[in-house]
């Protein structure tokens, strides 16, 4: 009976090693490459933006952390957003492209999706929020099996619909848009006169709560249906089951 539970005890061992082995992260120095050339290209989309756009700065341990922890290499270009920078503002704080963390967007990637989206073993995430907008639009990138996040489809999810929506791009492409986009188009329904100077007092962590909805011809003409909240507070304030559905049925590893 002891050689019996002492077999066990060796063979449980062995298991729970391999285990260990497979959960295993990988380590800064084997997601970070030098060589790598995907924020290069981030910079020079920048350089011929045809929106604002400011690359917030990074505090190197957070940045090499918020890595770590999204398991993400610098050889995409969302690795190389987290790594890179403390995220980016674009069209003078509209939207809020999630990076490592900063004084004006104080959330980094992986800590902003914590307790948000739903894991599995194989896949870290089956959707992942990376962005959103003033008005407490979401933005977020399916998990498609083993592609990499940039070429992964990224996912709106606004205000007015409570829905979410495939915007028609990959992450990759989805920075182009932002920065060169037409972004007036997009979001033509839900701005005001004065809007930029709203906007402008206000920091990454925050959004502008609308009633009667943005849309309707009452919430264009009064200020006072405005008020401004923390991002975390609208998140909280969507429905429980619009979150679920959009978890189990559409963004689902497939």
């Amino acid at each position: 009976m002891k050689k019996i539970v002492l077999t066990i005890a060796f063979y449980a061992l062995i298991l729970a090693a391999c285990f260990s082995q497979g959960m295993e992260k990988k380590s800064i120095t084997e997601l970070v490459n030098t060589n790598s050339t995907e924020w290069k290209a981030i910079l020079e989309l920048k350089a011929s933006a045809r929106n604002t756009v400011e690359i917030l700065p990074k505090d190197h341990l957070k940045a090499e952390t918020a890595l770590v922890e999204s398991q993400l290499s610098t050889n995409t270009f969302l690795g190389s957003v987290i790594y890179e920078s403390g995220g980016i503002l674009v069209d003078n704080g509209w939207i809020r492209i999630i990076g490592s963390g900063s004084s004006k967007l104080n959330r980094n990637v992986p800590g902003w999706n914590k307790g948000k989206t739903s894991t599995t073993n194989k896949v870290p995430y089956t959707f992942m929020l990376v962005a959103d907008d003033v008005l407490g639009g979401l933005y977020a990138v399916k998990s498609e099996g083993s592609k990499s996040p940039d070429s992964c489809t990224v996912y709106y999810y606004g205000p007015n619909s409570l829905k979410w929506k495939p915007t028609g791009f990959m992450y990759r492409t989805f920075i182009s848009y932002c920065f060169s986009g037409n972004l007036k188009r997009f979001y033509d329904d839900f701005r005001w006169s004065g809007w930029e100077q709203e906007v402008a007092q206000m920091d990454g962590n925050q959004v502008i709560s609308c009633f009667p909805l943005l849309w309707t011809r009452n919430a264009l003409e009064q200020k006072s249906n405005r008020k401004v909240v923390a991002v975390q507070k609208q998140w909280e304030n969507y429905p429980r089951q619009t979150k679920f559905v959009a978890d189990q049925n559409l963004m689902v590893n497939k």
